[in-house]
């Protein structure tokens, strides 16, 4: 699990290579055909071929790919004549498959292809950086019959926070549990009434309150040390509706879904991953077609289509969201990029044809522009509304 404070390192770590470096993003997946016998490692070969990477370099590489066993999804590899360092993440990265044929740019020394984003100079980031700063960190708060659970959630990733909730009184959730609502007043099987359950219930609501916002507080705290930006509430829906209400609106706001329990208590952090992979997925989609609405109606502060290129290059687009298989070309000339063949040539003779996917990186840092990509139901949305959207300046 990559934790916050982990992010931080690896930016920093990575600063440190040493010029030229190799960049290389390679779709590792076992789950796909084209991923067997390790063909991936062919892959990373063709590409440092294509860009002259040093032999010894090169043989490191290879030898690493052809031997290590790595379990990811997308393998992130820098290496210089000293270091070689691996990031194995469990999510897919954008950029890494993009053209179904190999695409080598001199002038930027990278290679794009389908699978694999290699880049030999000065460190390319991007991808790594994109999914360190972009995806979203959850913090998963399960409910079992013994206790309080809280759970972390990044890249693909799950890892339970050790003694979340330590300093709370455990026996206080027992009986709170044996108290729950809809039976806290039939003890025994026989109704009580009267003074006692009138004192039972006062002192079950002062208990309750203290409990519940005991648990509030250190989820706070949790909260802004792990810096989870969405929350998960997972239990009896009894439990998680009256924890909602002891939120902090700040936290409510944070809380995307509830879910039930497990079907048994004490499950493992993987049975919980397995559980909340359908969840974030559709979590994830939602937020992406909220975003899109919310563009289409921020217009004429949004643009979308090929218009949004010519306002990247003006300087004014805020965020620029794009296709996750991102297979537009560009037209290059004179120092502009045109979506078109046919305004290319206003400008120059022999425009140069080039994947939006290869220029993306120094038109986005170039202009400022921070970068979202959408998937499934909002991509194909995009896509009918020209293939791009942009939030702008001005």
């Amino acid at each position: 699990m990559i934790g916050k404070e982990e992010v931080r390192r690896i930016k920093e770590s990575l600063k440190d290579l040493k010029t030229p470096a190799l960049s290389l993003y390679l779709d590792i997946n076992p789950a796909k055909p084209d991923n067997a016998g390790r063909a991936y490692a062919l892959r990373a070969k063709d590409a440092m071929k294509a860009l002259a990477v040093p032999e010894a370099l090169a043989e490191k590489v290879l030898e690493l790919l052809q031997h290590e066993v790595i379990q990811a999804k997308t393998l992130a590899l820098f290496a210089d004549q000293e270091r070689l360092e691996l990031f194995p993440l469990q999510v897919e990265l954008p950029l890494v498959r993009a053209v179904k044929t190999a695409f080598v740019d001199e002038k930027t020394s990278r290679l794009l292809t389908d699978g694999a984003l290699a880049h030999y100079g000065e460190p390319f980031l991007l991808p790594l950086v994109y999914a360190l700063d972009e995806y979203e960190r959850y913090g998963v708060i399960y409910v079992d019959q013994e206790r309080w659970r809280v759970f972390e959630v990044f890249l693909g990733e799950i890892a339970e926070v050790k003694d979340a909730f330590l300093a709370l009184d455990t026996e206080a959730w027992r009986r709170l549990s044996l108290d729950a609502p809809g039976r806290r007043f039939n003890l025994g099987g026989i109704a009580r009434g009267g003074a006692g359950q009138d004192l039972f219930a006062k002192r079950l609501a002062a208990w309750e309150e203290r409990f519940y916002k005991a648990l509030a507080h250190e989820l706070v705290r949790h909260v802004e040390e792990r810096g989870f930006t969405r929350l998960l509430l997972m239990g009896p829906e009894e439990h998680t509706k009256l924890f909602l209400g002891y939120l902090p609106k700040r936290l409510k706001e944070k809380v995307v879904a509830e879910l039930p329990s497990l079907p048994h208590p004490g499950a493992s952090p993987g049975e919980v991953l397995k559980r909340l992979e359908p969840v974030l997925e559709e979590v994830e989609r939602q937020a992406e077609r909220r975003l899109l609405e919310e563009l289409e109606e921020a217009y004429p502060k949004a643009a979308f289509g090929p218009e949004v290129l010519a306002r990247v290059q003006e300087g004014r687009v805020e965020l620029w969201v794009l296709p996750w298989h991102l297979e537009r070309e560009l037209y290059a000339c004179d120092g502009l990029y045109l979506a078109e063949e046919a305004q290319a040539l206003a400008y120059c003779q022999n425009p140069e044809k080039k994947p939006l996917a290869v220029v993306l990186p120094e038109l986005a840092a170039g202009y400022a522009a921070r970068v979202e990509f959408v998937r499934g139901e909002a991509e194909r949305r995009l896509l009918e509304r020209g293939g791009m959207a942009a939030l702008l300046r001005w």
